[in-house]
C-alpha cells in the first residue's frame, strides 16, 4: 500500500515494533533476536499466537538485517507489476513516519509483468507474509528485467514442479495453529465397490475445531444441552493454483460437492490470480463455500464459509466407503460423547491419527526446499 511512497522517496521498510529503534538491536542470529523480541512482540499483541509473533520478529530481522546491500528487492504496485530496486544502506530509523524500520533503495527504472513469470515464480511472490525469499529465481528474474515486453519466460524456467499433495502437511499445520485438527483422506483408500461417480463426495482433508473453555463446568452443561456445538467439522478442497475463470468454477463446484456433508466447505489454492477477484466473491455469496489462499506458513481466507448443518446422510455414505472418514468420524463422535475424565484422553486420541504438523519454521524451510515449494 505504501508502494508508490516507498519508491518516490528511495527506501523500503516494515513497521513491526514501529515504535522501538532497532539501532544496536540486531544481532547476526535471527534465533537470538526472536529470543529477545518475540516476548515484547507477544506483549503489545496478547490476543495473537506465538506463530504469529515469530512471523512478525522474523520478518523485521529480515527486512532490517537479513538483506544485505547489493541484495535486489522487488515490490508489487497493485497493477500486476513488480517494481526493482537494489538496498544501498545498513539499517535506519524513520521515527513516526510510515514503515519507520527502513533500508535505502535505488529503484531501477524498470518493472516486471507478473502475468509473464513462470508458475513457480507466481507462487513465490504471491505469498501473503511481509516479505519472501525468490533467490532461487535470479535468472528469470534478470531475464524478465531485460527481455522486452512481447517475450515469456519458457518452460525452461521452471525446474520442478511441486505435487498438490505436497501441501497437505504445510496446510494441516497451518490449520492447527487455529484450533483445527485436519486429516487428509487418501482418495486410493477408497471402497472397490464404490460407484465411480462418488470421487465427488471426497474431501481432500477433513478438520475439526474443538471448542475450548477454560472452566470444565461449562463444558459439561454443553456437553449435555448441546453436545454438536462442542465441535465445528471442516471439508477442504486443496489445489496447486487457479489461474483461469474455468479452473475456478471447476475447483469451487467440485468443492461445493465434496463439502457438502460439513459445517464449513473451502477451496484451497497455492496460487489465485487476483484477476478472480470478482467472480469469487460471487460464487461465495451464492454457494456459501469459503476460499482461502495459502503459503508454506500461514493462510488468508480471501471469503469465509457459511456455517450449515452437517449432512447425516452423505456422512453415512462417506463412513461407508473411505476408512481415512471412518476413522476421523469416529474419534469426533468420542470427543463429543467422552465425559469430562475421558475428555482430554479422546482430544489426544483424534490428535494421534491427524496428519504430522511442522514445529518451527526450520522445519518448513527443509521440507520447502525438498519438495521445490516457494518458501
Amino acid at each position: 500500500m505504501y508502494a508508490n511512497q516507498c519508491r518516490a522517496e528511495g527506501f523500503i521498510g516494515v513497521d513491526f515494533l514501529s515504535d522501538i529503534d532497532m539501532t544496536g538491536r540486531l544481532s547476526d542470529s535471527l534465533q537470538e533476536f526472536n529470543k529477545l523480541h518475540i516476548p515484547i512482540w507477544m506483549e503489545c499483541h496478547p490476543d495473537k499466537s506465538k506463530t504469529a509473533a515469530g512471523l512478525a520478529c522474523g520478518n523485521l530481522w529480515t527486512v532490517c538485517k537479513g538483506l544485505q546491500i547489493g541484495d535486489v528487492v522487488l515490490s508489487p504496485n497493485g497493477k500486476g507489476e513488480y517494481y526493482v530496486g537494489v538496498i544501498e544502506s545498513d539499517y535506519s530509523y524513520a521515527g513516526e513516519e510510515v514503515l519507520p524500520h527502513r533500508r535505502i533503495v535505488k529503484w531501477l527504472d524498470k518493472t516486471i509483468s507478473r502475468i509473464k513469470m513462470s508458475d513457480n515464480l507466481r507462487h513465490a511472490t504471491g505469498s501473503i507474509g511481509t516479505c519472501c525469499d525468490v533467490s532461487g529465481y535470479a535468472d528469470e528474474i534478470e531475464q524478465l528485467m531485460n527481455c522486452g515486453e512481447n517475450t515469456t519466460p519458457t518452460s525452461k524456467t521452471i525446474i520442478k514442479q511441486f505435487h498438490e499433495r505436497d501441501l497437505h502437511k504445510l496446510l494441516c499445520s497451518s490449520l492447527r495453529v487455529k484450533n483445527i485438527y485436519a486429516k487428509t483422506i487418501f482418495h486410493e483408500k477408497t471402497s472397490k465397490k464404490a460407484d465411480p461417480a462418488l470421487i465427488w463426495v471426497h474431501p481432500d482433508i477433513v478438520g475439526v475445531e474443538i471448542e475450548r473453555f477454560e472452566n470444565d463446568t461449562t463444558l459439561s452443561i454443553l456437553k449435555a444441552v448441546e453436545p454438536s456445538e462442542i465441535v465445528k467439522i471442516y471439508s477442504f478442497e486443496l489445489k496447486r493454483n487457479i489461474e483461469s475463470d474455468n479452473q475456478l468454477k471447476q475447483y469451487f463446484f467440485q468443492a461445493l460437492s465434496n463439502s457438502s456433508w460439513a459445517n464449513y466447505g473451502y477451496l484451497v489454492a497455492y496460487d489465485i490470480s487476483e484477476s478472480l477477484n470478482d467472480e469469487m466473491s460471487r460464487l461465495n455469496e451464492a454457494f456459501g463455500i469459503g476460499i482461502i489462499k495459502m503459503d508454506a506458513r500461514e493462510y488468508q481466507v480471501l471469503f469465509p464459509a457459511r456455517e450449515r448443518k452437517l449432512d447425516y446422510n452423505t456422512i453415512e455414505k462417506l463412513n461407508g466407503i473411505s476408512p481415512d472418514f471412518k476413522e476421523f468420524i469416529s474419534h469426533v463422535a468420542k470427543i463429543i460423547t467422552a465425559s469430562k475424565e475421558w475428555f482430554s484422553p479422546a482430544k489426544l486420541s483424534l490428535e494421534n491419527v491427524c496428519d504430522e504438523i511442522f514445529h518451527n519454521d526450520e522445519e518448513i524451510e527443509k521440507y520447502c526446499n525438498e519438495h521445490n515449494i516457494p518458501f
